[in-house]
């Protein structure tokens, strides 16, 4: 097996360290292919993770980062002026492991801005992101790297798998929808909507995507108006049907809140979404099918309230449907029905299944 190791001084940068991955004598299923360890050798991804109120699962987290497969990375630990015992924990690990380094909020700031201050402090050509009450493979950053490298693609899409509180789990897509390998802007497109999600986190993206691209600042669903946007700035991207990345669902995550402004801002930043792909370009019919989606979530999840413009405005969206959509699931095609033929079922149903997100103030 050989690698061959080309080494360019650069004025600026200083010392940068290329791999080129032989077609003919490395292969990427080789798990020791990239497993590097040298200390002074510059990190190949940095893999930022924002702290807050995790102190029972964060030693989890960390300790998936420690067992990477690629040794070479860092992993910054954004601590968000945490008031328990994270700032310890991550001063424990930043001193046994030289790859980790912490930076502190003075102020608790949210998921935004710690992942906006991550990206500026990354040394490492890609980047990754870890919510700390998730854990990861052992191959989470070494699969997509090699794959960024070897296709010399700007973004690399991969699958998760869903954790309950319960200890049950979900694969969030179980079957094959795409075949391994590079995609086109919409394809990829196509996958964050229907398999890959639009998380930050299943994801290696080249630093540069997010030059002009950063989190925005004081909302919730953040992803929602940003994912898409790396997809469409990216040159090349490619699609690894592997399964790296565990989320976990638990009381008090984001993934779980049901207050007001959880409805409002994934409503705000859905529309950002859908208002940017249609000035880009995005086929009418995929969009059109995207906006039903979006208007079907939002009658199940709030309440029928009169005053509540944006639900009217996502039933008449409905109603005016004659055709139930095929892209939609059984359940969906289901809630539907009741929803255009019978409202008083279809509220009753949602309540009992506790989809609904404007029940705390």
């Amino acid at each position: 097996m050989l690698a061959i190791l080309i080494v360019t001084v650069m004025p600026v940068k200083g010392l940068q360290i290329f791999w080129y991955l032989n077609n003919m004598s490395l292969g990427l299923g080789n798990k020791k292919s990239l497993t590097l360890k040298k200390k002074n050798m510059p990190p190949l991804v940095s893999v930022i993770v924002p702290v807050y109120k995790v102190e029972d699962v964060l030693p989890r987290c960390l300790d998936s980062l420690c067992r990477q497969s690629l040794y070479n990375i860092e992993i910054l630990l954004i601590d968000d002026a945490s008031p328990d015992q994270c700032g310890a924990i991550c001063d424990a690990y930043e001193e046994k492991d030289s790859r980790f380094r912490v930076v502190r909020h003075l102020q608790n700031r949210g998921l935004s801005a710690a992942r906006n201050i991550g990206i500026r402090l990354a040394k490492a050509e890609y980047i990754m992101f870890v919510d700390s009450d998730d854990w990861v493979h052992e191959d989470f950053c070494r699969l997509p790297y090699e794959y960024a490298v070897r296709y010399q693609v700007d973004l690399v899409l991969f699958h998760y798998q869903r954790i309950y509180k319960n200890g049950s789990f979900k694969f969030a897509q179980e079957k094959e929808i795409s075949k391994t390998g590079i995609k086109t802007q919409i394809e990829a497109l196509d996958l964050l909507f229907a398999a890959v999600g639009c998380a930050a986190w299943n994801k290696l993206y080249k630093k540069t995507l997010f030059d002009t691209v950063s989190y925005p600042e004081g909302y919730l669903y953040e992803d929602i108006g940003t994912t898409y946007r790396t997809v469409l700035l990216a040159d090349s991207i490619y699609y690894l049907n592997e399964t790296l990345y565990f989320k976990c669902y638990h009381d008090g995550s984001i993934t779980t809140l049901k207050t007001r402004k959880a409805l409002q801002d994934w409503t705000t930043m859905a529309m950002r979404r859908y208002r940017d792909l249609a000035a880009w370009g995005y086929p009418e019919e995929k969009l059109a099918f995207l906006k039903k989606n979006y208007a079907l979530s939002y009658c199940i999840r709030a309440k029928r309230e009169k005053e509540d413009t944006n639900y009217i405005l996502c039933l008449e969206e409905l109603q005016s449907v004659k055709r139930i959509p095929s892209e939609f699931t059984w359940k969906r095609k289901v809630l539907f029905l009741l929803l255009k033929y019978c409202p008083p079922v279809f509220d009753l149903v949602c309540n009992l299944w506790g989809k609904r997100w404007n029940v705390v103030k």
